[in-house]
């Protein structure tokens, strides 16, 4: 029976993957944000500038650029787009493998043998938009939590690795990354070195002029892109701002640093109360937490980073806590609420920028608890 429930969520992972490729092949020109890596690649290795004045553009570091190389060198370019997406579709069935493992009933009595499916089924919807894009989040979502599980089995190697592989894949990865070198001192070595060979990675060109300037450029559009100009935000002020309520940039960095550092006082507080188990929960909470509602440039389909979590915890609450199997199905709920941008123009036009935030913000108390699981 266990081996069917496995089945059942390959399958689920294979027919989405499938249904994608399908769309692009008959709509070869849907590339979604593929074009700007595309163009970066060519750009480095031209030696011609990766970043565009303003606040739009390309906004990745120069070893994205190279990270992307393979797939741009892919031929044709179709085939370059769904091995990209599978790169990052089957990370994150990956991802939700290794969840799936820890899944079990309480005292460690037997493993429950639909967990895998059950994860498949309620975090895949979030990642719909990311995969059809094409954009970095859905592989993101997968190492970050590969990275927290590598915490919590104190690989700190591994753990080092993949944080700064984060990086890479966008810059706003630099928050788990901080929150896990703050608090996890067995880990800070492993980190040091990571980013170190991130950004050894955007130094790999002929020219290292020419890099180091692509690099400094690279910090200059970061400092301009903190604040975006004409960008749909889907965090918490942009559903404030949807719903009426404006806020000034000043207050809104307030706010941003106030949450900070609140999530590094959460974070040192279940390190301390429970160990490495219970801080690499909650480095995986406050990441999800501040990568969505407090990200300035957040969008709806950025979500799926916060979905691997939700799903989780769900499976936990339904298997461990009697009486409490409610807020399993609230995150549950949760979890398909987050795919609202893909049920249709009607449902996304009326739950654009608002929706979503509100979702995390609602769930958070339930994702203060360290699951049994997570520390068995």
């Amino acid at each position: 029976m266990r081996n069917r429930w496995n089945t059942l969520g390959f399958i689920m992972l294979g027919l989405v993957f499938a249904g994608m490729s399908l769309y692009l092949f008959l709509n070869p020109t849907r590339t979604g944000v593929v074009p700007p890596y595309r163009g970066a690649s060519v750009h480095w290795w031209t030696t011609e500038g990766l970043y565009e004045p303003g606040t739009h553009g390309f906004l990745y570091v120069p070893a994205f650029a190279v990270l992307f190389t393979p797939f741009n060198q892919i031929q044709p370019p179709i085939l370059g787009e769904i091995l990209w997406r599978l790169f990052g579709f089957g990370m994150f069935g990956c991802a939700l493998w290794r969840l799936a493992k820890l899944c079990g009933l309480p005292h460690g009595q037997r493993r429950t043998t639909h967990a895998f499916a059950v994860l498949v089924l309620l975090a895949v919807p979030a990642s719909l938009a990311s995969l059809n894009n094409g954009q970095s989040n859905l592989l993101l979502a997968a190492v970050l939590t590969l990275a927290v599980l590598a915490l919590r089995t104190e690989k700190w190697n591994l753990a080092g690795l993949l944080f700064s592989s984060a990086l890479i894949l966008k810059p706003i990865s630099l928050a788990p990354w901080l929150l896990t070198f703050s608090v996890f001192k067995p880990a800070r070595r492993a980190l040091l070195l990571g980013m170190l060979g991130a950004l050894g990675l955007g130094f790999l060109h002929p020219d290292i002029k020419y890099a180091w300037g692509q690099n400094m450029s690279f910090l200059e559009k970061l400092v301009r892109c903190y604040t975006p100009e004409n960008l749909r935000v889907s965090d918490l002020f942009g559903a404030l701002q949807k719903w009426g309520v404006t806020t000034s940039a000043e207050v809104e960095k307030v706010i941003r640093a106030v949450a900070s550092l609140a999530a590094l006082g959460f974070v040192w507080w279940r390190r301390d109360r429970a160990g490495f188990f219970g801080g690499s929960w909650a480095i995986w909470v406050a990441s999800g937490v501040m990568l969505t509602i407090f990200n300035p440039r957040v969008e709806t389909n950025s979500y799926v980073l916060i979905s691997p979590l939700l799903a989780f915890a769900a499976v936990s609450y339904w298997r461990e806590v009697e009486g409490e199997r409610w807020k399993g199905a609230i995150l549950a709920i949760a979890c398909i609420g987050l795919m609202c941008d893909g049920m249709g123009k009607g449902i996304y036009l009326a739950t654009d920028v608002w929706l979503k935030p509100l979702i995390v913000v609602l769930v958070i108390p339930l994702l203060l608890q360290v699951p049994e699981s997570w520390r068995a």
